[in-house]
C-alpha cells in the first residue's frame, strides 16, 4: 500500500499514545501533516506539538526514522539522523546564543565523537557521554591556548597537556581542571618543574631547574620550597632548606 498526503492527530489513550483522523482540542498531542501509510506517519511530514516545537523530515511506522530537523520550544535545533522516533546518529545541534555541535548524538544528546563550537570562538573536538565530554579530546581557545588529553563528566581529568600562546606548557596529570599528580611544566624563559602538584599547586617531591642551570631538588608544600638541596649546574651543593628555613 502506497503512503498518502493527510492529516493525524496524535492522543493519549490508556496510558499509550496512538495516531486519529479526527480531533479532540481537549486531548490532542499534537498534529502531524504529511505522507501516511497504514493509518500512521510514514515518509516525509510535519509534526507540531502544542507548546510549539515542532519536527520536519521522514517518518517509518509512525516514528521519526531518518532524516530530520526538530525545534525546541527554547530556540534549541537539532538537524541530522533518526533512529525508532530518536534523534540518533550524525547530526548538528544549534542554540540562540550561537553555540553549536556537529557529530555522533543519541537520544537527541551528545555522545560519540563530536566537535563543539562557542559562539565566543574557543573549540573543543573529541569524544562526548551522556552530553559531557568525556574520554580523549582537544580544546583550543580562540587565543591559540590548547589542552589536549583525558576529560571525564565535562571537566579535564586525567592525563594531558596544556600549551599556552606564549610558550609555557605543561604536561602531566589533571584532576577536576586542576594540575594534580604527577607533571612536567616549563616556564616561559625555560625554567622547568618536574614533580607532583596539588590543586594547581607545587606540593610533594620535585625538581626545579632554573634556565641557568642551578637546581633546587626535594620537597614543595603548598607551593612553597621546603625540604630543599640547591645545585649548581655542574652538580655541586650550593645550599640546603629544611622545614621552610635556609641553612
Amino acid at each position: 500500500m502506497s503512503s498518502i498526503q493527510g492529516v493525524l492527530y496524535l492522543r493519549n489513550e490508556k496510558e499509550e499514545l496512538r495516531w486519529f483522523e479526527d480531533v479532540d482540542p481537549n486531548t490532542e498531542d499534537g498534529k502531524y501533516v504529511g505522507q501516511i501509510k497504514n493509518g500512521e506517519p510514514c515518509g516525509h511530514g510535519t509534526f507540531t506539538y502544542p507548546n510549539g516545537e515542532k519536527y520536519e523530515g521522514e517518518w517509518k511506522d509512525g516514528k521519526r526514522h531518518g532524516q530530520g530537523s526538530y525545534n525546541d520550544s527554547d530556540g534549541r535545533k537539532y538537524v541530522g539522523e533518526w533512529n525508532d522516533g530518536a534523534g540518533e546518529g550524525h547530526g548538528m545541534i544549534t542554540w540562540t546564543n550561537g553555540n553549536k555541535y556537529e557529530g555522533e548524538v543519541k537520544d537527541g544528546e551528545m555522545v560519540g565523537q563530536g566537535t563543539f563550537y562557542w559562539f565566543d570562538g574557543d573549540k573543543y573536538t573529541g569524544e562526548y557521554k551522556d552530553g559531557k565530554r568525556h574520554g580523549q579530546g582537544t580544546y583550543t581557545h580562540l587565543d591559540g591556548r590548547k589542552y589536549e588529553g583525558q576529560w571525564k563528566d565535562g571537566k579535564i581529568n586525567g592525563q594531558g597537556t596544556y600549551t599556552y600562546t606564549d610558550g609555557r606548557k605543561y604536561e602531566g596529570h589533571w584532576k577536576d581542571a586542576k594540575l594534580y599528580g604527577q607533571g612536567v611544566y616549563i616556564g616561559f624563559y625555560g625554567e622547568k618543574y618536574e614533580g607532583k602538584w596539588k590543586h594547581g599547586i607545587y606540593h610533594g617531591k620535585g625538581i626545579y631547574t632554573f634556565s641557568d642551570g642551578i637546581k633546587w631538588i626535594g620537597e614543595w608544600r603548598e607551593d612553597k620550597p621546603w625540604n630543599i638541596t640547591e645545585y649548581s649546574k655542574d652538580g655541586k651543593v650550593n645550599g640546603k632548606m629544611v622545614n621552610g628555613v635556609q641553612q
